[in-house]
């Protein structure tokens, strides 16, 4: 792929993504996969009770995230606590205003976070009296004790991460290490939860500083081999990917050796097959949505990642255009861009 892609179309793709894909497998989550009519467009989620075009927790915790990043122009894991927090008890950042889907550890840690970080009112975006970091940092020890163990590997950090690839773009791989591993312990203490959050968001600011400062989107394989550059430490990444030694490897893995359950390192090795074996966003937001099981949460984590390769305008128009509350999404995606931009790093 040799297509020149701006940075903001890379940007805005890397959020509209993650709410497209979340949308088209939300109605087939919880579903075993082959026991559902293929996904081929928005439909209706009965789950929840919602109209085609809905999207889940895995897009709110995403807008909450970057609208963290945006207001703060920086990293404040307070900030990002103070918005999960708002999205869990008032609906802030939700497609129907309130939450109505939210994973079982995310609930428990929310729940911990919420007896120190204050409420934040849906319109406001103050950050007064918001624990100090040296505050968060002890009560993060606190349920790390609990709570940074393998048993609790879900998938909800993963989910919600794009925004801290695209932010942090033209930072060190270190830097970008540190931020994945510091937004990911909030909800999911685990080391496995924060590496596969830094692998992930590694790629995502490779893609975006390779294709920017060669005017090209990098190929597949170029992205491939930069995957195979991340040295994981946990055992489980380590062992499961250990299997791909080149890019063939996944275009050719079978659809039935691939997991899409709640469990991280599932959901990170179904996204990145379905993006190195397929030649487009579409084409690859179909294949792991029918996957089934965690459909929005492996669609989400596949679509901000190849939202953010093939640019906005690859996202197919009508799915833009029917996507439920499209404008607040929209406007995340468009104010996380401009801040990138006042920052100087376009």
């Amino acid at each position: 792929m040799s297509t020149s892609i701006s940075l903001e179309s890379r940007i805005k793709g890397g959020i509209v993504g993650v709410a497209v894909a979340d949308a088209l497998g939300g109605p087939v989550e919880f579903k075993r996969r082959g026991s559902f009519p293929r996904v081929t467009d928005f439909q209706e989620n009965l789950t929840f009770g919602l109209p085609a075009g809905a999207w889940t927790d895995d897009t709110s915790m995403t807008l909450c995230l970057a609208k963290s990043l945006t207001d703060t122009k920086s990293f404040s894991p307070a900030s990002q606590l103070q918005n999960y927090i708002a999205w869990f008890h008032s609906g802030y950042l939700s497609c129907t205003g309130h939450c109505f889907d939210i994973g079982n550890l995310t609930r428990f840690t929310l729940s911990f976070w919420s007896g120190h970080v204050p409420n934040k009112p849906v319109s406001s975006k103050a950050t007064n009296n918001l624990p100090s970091d040296e505050v968060i940092e002890n009560l993060q020890k606190e349920l790390n004790k609990s709570h940074a163990r393998e048993v609790y590997c879900g998938n909800g950090s993963l989910m919600r991460t794009v925004p801290v690839g695209l932010f942090y773009y033209s930072s060190s791989e270190e830097d970008i290490t540190k931020y994945s591993h510091l937004a990911s312990q909030l909800t999911h203490p685990h080391h496995t939860n924060g590496e596969a959050c830094a692998a992930y968001d590694i790629l995502v600011a490779y893609i975006l500083s390779t294709g920017e400062s060669s005017s090209t989107t990098p190929s597949k394989k170029a992205v491939f081999e930069k995957f195979k550059t991340f040295e994981f430490q946990s055992k489980a990444l380590k062992d499961r990917f250990a299997i791909y030694n080149t890019l063939e490897d996944f275009e050719n893995r079978e659809e039935e050796l691939i997991s899409s359950s709640g469990y991280v390192v599932h959901s990170l090795e179904a996204a990145l097959w379905a993006f190195f074996s397929t030649e487009s966003w579409q084409e690859g937001a179909l294949r792991v949505v029918n996957l089934g099981d965690d459909a929005d949460t492996v669609g989400a984590i596949y679509g901000g990642l190849a939202g953010a390769y093939y640019g906005l305008e690859a996202i197919p128009e009508t799915w833009r255009e029917r996507l439920l509350e499209k404008d607040l999404v929209n406007e995340v995606a468009e104010g996380l861009w401009k801040v990138i931009v006042e920052r100087g790093d376009n």
